[in-house]
């Protein structure tokens, strides 16, 4: 049975349609095979291409690295929109991970798709990014700290 998902890269959110091994996104020519390999990775194979990701489960959903690009991906179900628009005022750690670069200050203004922080996990930076244009009320993280899965790092206004 199929199911749609929300994939986002912190810019721009597609619907992808996830069945089986197959997966098809909106607006993306031709759908894309799926492959598990015996390492935890995963094979990804679209219009003769083959790339690798990596996958971490998180309380937002799940993050995806490709090929091993600083970008992180992050999908959750369709349905999760209205629960993820109720916490735009916090920005939280995906997994736990380290912080390794904070790039905003109590009080300064932020546009959408800003990066806010930059945390390590599995050898994979991940830019969160801000989900809305704000102020940040409050940094709660610094560089170097050990963050565990859902801890508040900025509080945005």
């Amino acid at each position: 049975m199929a199911s749609q998902m929300r994939v986002s890269d912190g810019r721009r959110e597609w619907i992808a349609t996830v069945d089986g091994a197959k997966v098809t996104i909106e607006g993306v020519e031709g759908a894309f095979t799926l492959k598990a390999r015996p390492d935890g990775r995963w094979a990804i194979e679209h219009d003769g291409h083959t790339g690798i990701a990596v996958t971490a489960q998180s309380p937002e959903g799940m993050w995806i690295g490709l090929d091993g690009s600083a970008t992180a991906w992050q999908a959750r179900p369709a349905s999760a929109r209205a629960r993820h628009a109720a916490v735009d005022d916090e920005l939280r750690a995906p997994m736990s991970a380290t912080v390794i670069r904070v790039l905003v200050t109590d009080g300064a203004q932020v546009a959408e798709g800003d990066t806010l922080v930059v945390v390590e996990a599995m050898k994979m930076e991940m830019p969160l990014r801000a989900p809305r244009a704000a102020v940040v009320r409050r940094v709660h993280c610094r560089e170097g700290e050990l963050v565990q899965a859902a801890a508040i790092l900025v509080d945005l206004e």
